[in-house]
């Protein structure tokens, strides 16, 4: 080496020696970052190292065809091959370059080459043959990535759902066109069994297959999902003749107990399901709160609380007794807003005859009123007072013609302190003449 070179890069007092050790490290490490960046522009990044990421790609980035090794299997597949596999490998390319593509990737596969045969399927567009060896090694999500590569979205979409790819086969969903009753019914199953029971409701009304979406709900018990779906006009129409009390029951359970979220969507389902025993769980989740369920019958239809009576009404003595304080709750309810006659009707079922009486006379139902009034069980006192109420109204106690409001707040007066609460104290004390 020349002294000027030496004296250049600071080296000329050393011994020679080790003047050549470091010039030789120098130039080694230079050929290092050479080959180094020769190697990334050549794509030598392995392509499963590409998809390393948790839970599998989440952007289309992904779907690049992945980089093929030159004059040899592909890196990852890592098998080291006898002569006679060699050969094998061989004959599969020769039957693959006469155009006899499947049988030689069944040969590349029988030899443990499966992700070459799977390049080699893939690249002659034989997308099935390659997703079946992808799911042989349990890769469902290569599979779904290789179907999304070539835009087959829907075979994509069935994939990534097998995987639990839930946010990708929803982004493969948004290219579909049309979805047949066989794909979504597929898809729809997929999705609950992923855990993403919406859009698995949402398939299923589109084919209206309201059967298989109450199946799911109620394997799943997916009642949460069931109840906000039931927010769209076209899906109550679909679904609401398919519920069960049960169901209604199981709804209200899993939803927060405040009434613009509860109970405002049961009445609804109420209302337009033209099933007033389903009030029933409602008032058995109001539970002991006389002001909101007060509230809550107030905007029922009284035509709806007329039916509930009438459900009750029927209801076999060993059922009413089980659900005894239940009926109280929904006729105080009924009484609280005004339903008299629905209220009386109840009453007059679970034997509370002067809470009956009271109801009856307030609906306008004279005869009816005294006959509880007058009972064995009844206030003989309260019954005259009726009577004479009725009298300085100048009506009969057989007339038809409905009450007005006046004619209403006068005998309100009469059984002001006729009240649920207090009457079904009086009947539970032990001095009470009832007891």
């Amino acid at each position: 080496m020349t002294s000027e070179f030496l004296n250049t890069i600071g080296l000329s007092g050393l011994h020679p020696k080790i003047q050549l050790l470091i010039v030789l490290g120098a130039v080694l490490a230079v050929v290092l970052i050479i080959l180094f960046r020769e190697k990334q522009k050549a794509g030598g990044k392995s392509p499963d190292n590409q998809f390393k990421t948790p839970g599998m790609p989440k952007i289309p980035t992904h779907t690049a065809m992945p980089v093929q090794q030159t004059g040899g299997k592909r890196e990852y597949d890592a098998v080291v091959l006898t002569p006679e596999l060699e050969q094998k490998r061989i004959q599969a390319f020769a039957l693959i370059d006469s155009g006899n593509i499947a049988d030689g990737a069944k040969i590349l596969d029988s030899i443990n080459l499966k992700r070459e045969a799977i390049d080699i399927l893939e690249q002659r567009g034989l997308l099935d043959e390659a997703a079946y060896l992808l799911m042989s090694i349990n890769r469902p999500n290569r599979a779904a990535v290789l179907y999304e590569r070539h835009k087959k979205y829907e075979n994509a979409a069935l994939y990534y759902l097998r995987a639990k790819l839930i946010e990708d086969a929803k982004r493969c969903c948004k290219h579909i066109k049309e979805f047949p009753i066989s794909l979504s019914t597929e898809l729809a199953v997929l999705f609950a069994e992923a855990g993403d029971n919406k859009s698995a409701l949402r398939l299923l009304a589109g084919v209206n297959d309201k059967n298989r979406i109450m199946k799911i709900v109620r394997e799943k018990f997916a009642y949460v999902d069931l109840a906000e779906f039931l927010d769209y006009p076209a899906a109550r129409i679909l679904l609401l003749e398919s519920l069960t009390q049960t169901d209604v029951d199981h709804m209200l359970e899993a939803l927060p107990k405040d009434m613009p979220s509860s109970f405002g969507r049961a009445l609804l389902w109420i209302s337009e399901g033209k099933k007033p025993e389903w009030l029933t769980p409602l008032f058995n989740h109001l539970g002991d709160q006389r002001s909101t369920a007060s509230g809550v019958a107030d905007k029922i239809d009284a035509q709806v609380c007329l039916g509930y009576a009438e459900f009750v009404s029927k209801i076999p003595l060993k059922d009413l007794t089980a659900n005894r304080q239940l009926f109280e709750r929904a006729a105080r309810a009924f009484h609280d807003s005004s339903k008299m006659l629905a209220a009386g009707m109840i009453y007059e079922k679970i034997s509370l005859p002067i809470l009956a009486g009271k109801c009856f006379a307030i609906a306008g139902e004279s005869m009816r009123a005294l006959g509880h009034l007058r009972g064995p069980e009844g206030d003989l006192s309260l019954a005259a007072n009726f009577e004479q109420e009725l009298n300085k109204l100048g009506r009969y106690t057989t007339d038809q013609k409905p009450l007005t409001p006046l004619e209403r707040d006068a005998l309100m007066r009469v059984f002001f302190n006729v009240d649920p609460d207090t009457e079904k104290n009086r009947i539970q004390s032990p001095f009470s003449i009832a007891s």
